[in-house]
C-alpha cells in the first residue's frame, strides 16, 4: 500500500529499490503471486531496510497466502525501518486488522499468530493513530479514519475524542 514515486531523478540503489517493487508488484497485478513473492523476497534480502519493499511483502503474504506470522513480522521489520512512514503504519494497522478478524470469523486455513485477536486490535488502533500523527493526505487519513471506526466497533473503543481533525467524507 506504500507510494512510490517516479522522480526523474530516481537513480542509485533507490531507483534500484523502487524499480524492483514495481516488477513484484507488476507480476501481482496478472496474477502471478507467488513469483510476484519471489521477487519481493530476493528485494528485501538485497535491501534489508527497504521499508516499502518489507511492508508489500508482507501484506501480500497476509492477503494472499494467509502466512499470518510470517507477514506480521515482515510489517514489524517494515515499521522498524520506516517508522516516519505514514502508508506503512497504515498498511501494517490494516493487516493487524485483518488478521484479528480472521481470528475472530475463521474462513479457511491460515498460518498461526501468537497474538489474540484483542493484542491484534490493539496495535492495529496505535498504527492508525500514529499514522495519523504523521498528517496524512487526505486519501490516507480517510482510509485509517475508516479501519479506525471498524476497530472502535469491534473493540467497543472508540479512537477519535475530538483529538483529531476528520478527513471530509469520500464518494464511493
Amino acid at each position: 500500500m506504500s507510494m512510490l514515486t517516479n522522480s526523474p531523478d530516481e537513480g542509485g540503489a533507490t531507483g534500484e529499490m523502487r524499480h524492483a517493487l514495481r516488477a513484484a508488484m507488476a507480476l501481482q497485478g496478472i496474477g502471478q503471486v507467488d513469483q510476484a513473492i519471489q521477487a519481493a523476497e530476493k528485494l528485501v534480502e538485497r535491501w534489508p531496510e527497504f521499508g516499502q519493499g518489507l511492508s508489500y511483502l508482507g501484506q501480500t503474504l497476509i492477503t494472499r497466502k494467509r502466512k499470518f506470522a510470517d507477514g506480521l513480522a515482515m510489517l514489524a521489520r517494515a515499521v522498524a525501518a520506516a517508522p516516519d512512514d505514514p502508508y506503512i503504519l497504515y498498511t501494517s494497522g490494516w493487516c493487524d486488522e485483518f488478521v484479528a478478524d480472521a481470528l475472530e470469523r475463521p474462513k479457511g486455513a491460515h498460518q498461526d499468530v501468537l497474538e489474540t485477536a484483542p493484542q491484534l486490535y490493539a496495535r492495529a488502533r496505535t498504527s492508525m493513530l500514529a499514522a495519523l500523527a504523521l498528517d496524512p493526505d487526505e486519501k490516507l487519513r480517510g482510509d485509517v479514519e475508516d479501519i479506525l471506526d471498524v476497530i472502535a466497533k469491534k473493540t467497543g473503543e472508540p479512537w477519535d475524542e475530538g483529538e483529531y481533525e476528520r478527513a471530509a467524507p469520500r464518494p464511493r
